[in-house]
């Protein structure tokens, strides 16, 4: 995997629970199943520019300052940097999302404010997955959610953060994940699971990520 020493130095798991989920949410949206690996293997680079940003930021316990946020923000434009010398499908795709996955559905995002459908597919998968995540674990500035509370999240962001048309394929997503485990006080198992099985897939199929 291109860069995997960086990702090592990031948040891997998190990487890899974001591609797992997006694989999940694309299958249940009906993409063939070659887009939804496509969009899986982009997925694990989502977040690779923030090789570039502070660990005091990355880290912070505290709300980040405008200054702060600004420079975090950056890591877009890092992470398009680090893959600016690679061209194949795969890669184009990982660059898509790189660029797109912190836009909003109503147009607040970042960093060029795309609204709708201006925003390709891959990027709104990603935004979805990549949120939920978040919410689902710990960060330094907040908690792990419950399963329900950020399920509940991202269907009260329909219309605003996420496309509308994939909230049904994300809940379906969480079923198909999650199963009766959706309330398990300690997901990071049950999401173990699901990521050594579609590895198995992978595998099997001779695809990879």
């Amino acid at each position: 995997m291109i860069y995997s020493h960086v990702l090592d130095q990031l948040d891997r798991r998190h990487a890899e629970r974001v591609s797992d989920f997006s694989l999940a949410l694309a299958r249940c949206a009906g993409l063939l199943e070659s887009e939804c690996q496509r969009i899986a293997g982009a997925a694990l680079y989502h977040d690779i520019g923030k090789i570039g940003i502070p660990s005091s930021i990355l880290n912070s316990a505290a709300p980040l300052t405008a200054q702060q946020r600004d420079h975090m923000q950056k890591h877009v434009e890092y992470g398009l940097s680090l893959l600016s010398v690679y061209d194949s499908e795969d890669m184009r795709a990982a660059k898509e999302v790189i660029a797109t996955h912190h836009e909003r559905w109503d147009g607040s995002g970042y960093p060029k404010g795309l609204v709708g459908e201006e925003i390709p597919l891959s990027g709104r998968i990603v935004a979805i997955s990549d949120v939920f995540d978040a919410l689902m674990f710990s960060r330094p500035y907040k908690p792990a959610w419950g399963a329900q509370r950020a399920v509940q999240f991202v269907k009260d962001q329909a219309g605003t953060h996420f496309d509308p048309s994939l909230i049904g394929a994300f809940v379906q997503a969480v079923t198909s994940v999650f199963g009766n485990f959706v309330d398990h006080p300690h997901p990071e198992p049950v999401l173990q699971k699901y990521h050594d099985i579609n590895e198995q897939h992978q595998s099997t199929e001779g695809l990879l990520l």
